[in-house]
């Protein structure tokens, strides 16, 4: 029976994969939080996985209600090869709130190439931690969206998590 259901959920993962295909971008991001200023900050890394444009500009998106106070906090680099803006969410008018980047004196990020570093701090309105967030990559000249997604967490994240996971469901059996 077990054998059947991982069977089932890997046959899933790759009609999904085929499907929509794999995507051609990634932006991943980590969290930490700052106990004294009680503040938190995710760091992003941007992935061009396989998009045929380069990357010249991204925006991410910092949903209303959830997010207040928007800093910018790029270090050397990237800091000052990117052009980097933050407009705050609008309760009044139901606006999210943004962070966009675009490339000023830095290369585009060409296919199977990255840049790590962007960051932002904020404070936090909803409840638990802050999750992933909706991305745009943008043509400059055009300002057409060339592709989107999802933030992913940093795979460390991601493994950190599976282990709690593990723990749980073991505990579970004993």
């Amino acid at each position: 029976m077990k054998r059947r259901v991982f069977t089932g959920v890997i046959l899933g993962f790759l009609i999904t994969t085929i499907s929509f295909g794999l995507p051609k971008t990634e932006i991943r991001y980590e969290t930490s939080y700052d106990d004294y200023l009680e503040r938190w900050k995710y760091t992003y890394d941007v992935y061009n996985l396989s998009l045929t444009e380069t990357i010249e500009e991204f925006t991410i998106w910092f949903g209303i209600g959830s997010y207040d106070n928007l800093a910018i906090e790029t270090l050397e680099p990237p800091a000052s090869n990117w052009d980097e803006l933050v407009w705050q969410p609008e309760p009044v008018l139901g606006d999210d709130g943004g962070y966009d980047a675009w490339a000023n004196l830095a290369t585009p990020i060409g296919v199977g190439q990255s840049v790590s570093g962007f960051a932002v701090s904020f404070d936090w309105l909803g409840t638990g931690e802050p999750g992933s967030q909706f991305y745009e990559i943008i043509d400059p000249v055009m300002f057409d969206t060339i592709d989107s997604g999802w933030t992913v967490p940093e795979p460390g994240t991601v493994l950190l998590l599976g282990l709690g996971g593990l723990v749980l469901v073991r505990r579970g059996k004993a």
